[in-house]
């Protein structure tokens, strides 16, 4: 059995502030450690519940937070930026299940901890066939696509919350209870760490649990930016239609495009980010 984990870092336990994200800002060196015990603790269970190999995706920030010499020897971990499907790359049909780890909820959720979708200072909301999604919606879509189900999401009660009323009783692991962006109650760390892995040897462990959410063909990903002037710059994509000052419309009859199309937009949106007026 193939396992596959994206692993982000802002719905770590004990990470709450922007800061802790950040490569050289203060406490981004313990967050990235409790990043690679939680990790370590879900490729236990994996392996418990008879995962034979296991593939991690390194999917926060610039993707090289996580350190091969420091996950379980038994996983393979895809590391570094720019990677075609962003937090979803090296996923295939081959794949049995997908694990998110360390997810957060989307932007604008006003109790979750650190929530945004993809580009936080681009993206100001992003709806899929008229249902607002974050990162959890746009990759378990795309996993959906591949055929592939998601069998456990750990992150914040938020992100919980939101996957449940995407993809109905997925198994959910939430590892702190959001007070606000930048506050949550923290669970103890060595509690947390045995809990990730009985809930993802018991989720791996029964497929019936899976949920597989696969969007329809055609689909369609409204997606409003933070500034006008980053909406001129992606409308350039030729299949971007500009459906306001700030809103811009994807349809395609391959979802796979459609999310390549939703990365593409937030690049050429950071391209016109103003380091003055925001």
């Amino acid at each position: 059995m193939l396992v596959y984990i994206s692993v982000d870092l802002e719905g770590i336990n004990g990470v709450v502030h922007s800061s802790q994200t950040q490569p050289g800002e203060p406490g981004y060196e313990r967050a990235v450690t409790l990043m690679h015990e939680e990790t370590n603790a879900v490729i236990e269970g994996a392996l418990s519940a008879g995962a034979t190999e296991i593939l991690v995706n390194d999917s926060h920030w610039d993707m090289r937070n996580l350190r091969q010499e420091l996950l379980n020897p038994k996983a393979v971990l895809i590391s570094g930026w720019q990677k075609p499907f962003s937090m979803m790359s090296g996923l295939d049909s081959q794949v049995a299940a997908t694990c998110f780890v360390g997810y957060h909820s989307r932007a604008g959720t006003a109790r979750g901890v650190l929530s945004h979708t993809y580009r936080a200072q681009v993206f100001f909301e992003v709806r899929l066939n008229g249902q607002p999604v974050g990162e959890t919606g746009l990759n378990a879509a795309l996993a959906g696509w591949m055929g592939v189900p998601v069998a456990l999401v750990t992150g914040d009660d938020a992100v919980c919350a939101e996957a449940s009323e995407l993809m109905g009783p997925v198994a959910c692991l939430p590892v702190k209870k959001a007070v606000s962006r930048y506050a949550a109650v923290c669970s103890p760390h060595k509690e947390v760490l045995s809990r990730l892995r009985a809930g993802a040897e018991q989720a791996l462990a029964e497929p019936d649990g899976w949920r597989l959410f696969r969007p329809p063909s055609p689909s369609t990903l409204s997606i409003t930016m933070i500034d006008p002037a980053m909406a001129d710059a992606a409308e350039l994509l030729p299949m971007v239609l500009r459906r306001g000052d700030r809103e811009l419309e994807i349809t395609h009859q391959d979802y796979a495009v459609l999310f390549r199309l939703m990365l593409a937009v937030g690049a050429l949106g950071a391209s016109r980010r103003d380091p003055y007026f925001s």
